[in-house]
C-alpha cells in the first residue's frame, strides 16, 4: 500500500481537530471568561524501511495540540455588585472544585445559603489565603470592591477575593470551558495585585467572525484531504484489479 495515504489520513485527523477547536470557539463566543484556543500542528518525519533492500519510504505524521489565547476579552459593565473582572491578561480567580483548586477569568459570583461566595454552579470562590470566601448568611447586599474586599450591607467583612498569577502561563491547561488547571511547569500561584473592574464582566476573547472563518477553511481543507484519500484508495483498487486480472 502507498505510504501517501497515511500522510493524507494524518492530515484528515489534524483538520478534524481544527474543526473541533474552531466550533468550540464559535459556540463560546458569548461565554464570559472563555479563552479561545488555537490548534497547533507539528510535522514529524517518519522513515519506514521497505521490504526491498536498499529502499526507503517516508511519510509525515501530524501531532496536534491546542493552546489557549490568554489575551483579555472586552469588559462589559453590568451594574451587578457580585460581577467583577480582571483588566489585564495575567490574573485569575481561584475556585475550589471536587478535583482540586482551579483558576478562571469568569467573575460572575453568587452567595450560597450558607454564606459562601460561589460560582453559578456552586463552586466556592477562594480568597487570597486559598480558603473559601465566607460572608454573613443574612446579608442582603453584597459587593466586591476594586481591591477584592467583600462588603455586606455596606460593612467590611474582612473577606477578600483572591486574584493570582503564574510565572509561566503556558503551564495552565484548560479544563472544560472556563477553568484552568495549573501544571507543575506553571509555577506557584502568587498574589496578583491588579485593581479589579467592579460591577463588570469580562467577555469571551473568541472572535465569532474569525472563528467562523477558521471553521469554514478547516472544513474545506478536510474535504480536500478526504478527496486525496479517496484518490489513493481508487488507485489501490485499480492496482489490485489489474494484478488479479493478470493471474
Amino acid at each position: 500500500m502507498s505510504t501517501g495515504i497515511w500522510s493524507a489520513a494524518s492530515g484528515a485527523v489534524g483538520q478534524s481537530a481544527a474543526l473541533d477547536v474552531a466550533a468550540n470557539n464559535v459556540a463560546n463566543a458569548s461565554t464570559p471568561g472563555f479563552r479561545a484556543e488555537t490548534a497547533i500542528f507539528r510535522q514529524t518525519l517518519a522513515a519506514a524501511v521497505n521490504r526491498n533492500p536498499g529502499t526507503n519510504s517516508q511519510r509525515f505524521a501530524i501531532t496536534r495540540t491546542t493552546t489557549p489565547d490568554f489575551r483579555a476579552g472586552q469588559i462589559v459593565h453590568t451594574g451587578r455588585g457580585l460581577d467583577v473582572a480582571i483588566p489585564d491578561d495575567q490574573g485569575f480567580f481561584a475556585i475550589a472544585t471536587p478535583n482540586g483548586e482551579r483558576f478562571t477569568r469568569a467573575g460572575s459570583f453568587r452567595v450560597s445559603i450558607d454564606g459562601k461566595l460561589v460560582t453559578p454552579n456552586g463552586q466556592a470562590v477562594l480568597g487570597d489565603n486559598h480558603r473559601p470566601v465566607q460572608l454573613p448568611a443574612n446579608a442582603t447586599s453584597v459587593e466586591i470592591t476594586p481591591d477584592g474586599a467583600v462588603t455586606a450591607d455596606g460593612q467590611a467583612t474582612g473577606a477578600k477575593v483572591g486574584v493570582f498569577t503564574f510565572q509561566n502561563l503556558s503551564g495552565l491547561e484548560k479544563e472544560g470551558e472556563i477553568l484552568f488547571r495549573a501544571r507543575p511547569e506553571a509555577g506557584k500561584a502568587v498574589a496578583h495585585g491588579v485593581p479589579l473592574e467592579t460591577n463588570a464582566l469580562e467577555q469571551s476573547n473568541a472572535n465569532a467572525i474569525s472563528s467562523m472563518t477558521t471553521l469554514v477553511n478547516a472544513s474545506r481543507q478536510f474535504e480536500m484531504v478526504a478527496k486525496v484519500i479517496e484518490a489513493f484508495s481508487q488507485t489501490e483498487r485499480r492496482a489490485a484489479t489489474d494484478i488479479m486480472g493478470k493471474r
